[in-house]
C-alpha cells in the first residue's frame, strides 16, 4: 500500500515542471537558421498553436521562447531561440520526449528554411 501511494505521489509531482525544469532537460533538437529570431519564432508559434492553442511566445533579452503548456505542467514544450548576427540558434526542450510530441519537433525543423 505504501508503495502505491509513493508511486502516485511521484507521478503527480512529475507534472509540476517549470520552464527552468524543462530547460534543464537535454535538448531533443538543436539547429541554426538564417531567419531572425522573431521570424523563426512566429513561424513556429503559428504551427504550434494549430496543435495547442495555448502555445505562446515570450520575448527574452537575447531572443524568444515559444512555450506549450498542458493541463498538468506549465511547460510541456520549450523552444529557446537566441539571436545571433546572421540569424538565430534554436534548442527544443521537451518535458517528455515521446512519439506523440513529434509534431512539435517536425514543425520546429520545417520553419528553419
Amino acid at each position: 500500500m505504501h508503495r502505491c501511494v509513493s508511486v502516485v505521489a511521484v507521478v503527480l509531482l512529475a507534472g509540476c515542471a517549470s520552464a527552468g525544469d524543462t530547460a534543464r532537460q537535454k535538448p531533443t533538437f538543436v539547429a541554426s537558421t538564417a531567419k531572425t529570431d522573431r521570424e523563426y519564432g512566429n513561424c513556429v508559434l503559428g504551427q504550434w498553436q494549430a496543435i495547442s492553442p495555448a502555445a505562446h511566445m515570450v520575448e527574452m533579452a537575447d531572443g524568444f521562447q515559444v512555450i506549450v503548456p498542458n493541463a498538468t505542467t506549465p511547460v510541456e514544450e520549450l523552444l529557446v531561440i537566441r539571436s545571433r548576427a546572421n540569424g538565430a540558434d534554436v534548442a527544443l526542450h521537451e518535458h517528455l520526449s515521446i512519439v506523440a510530441m513529434r509534431a512539435y519537433r517536425e514543425t520546429a525543423k520545417a520553419c528553419l528554411s
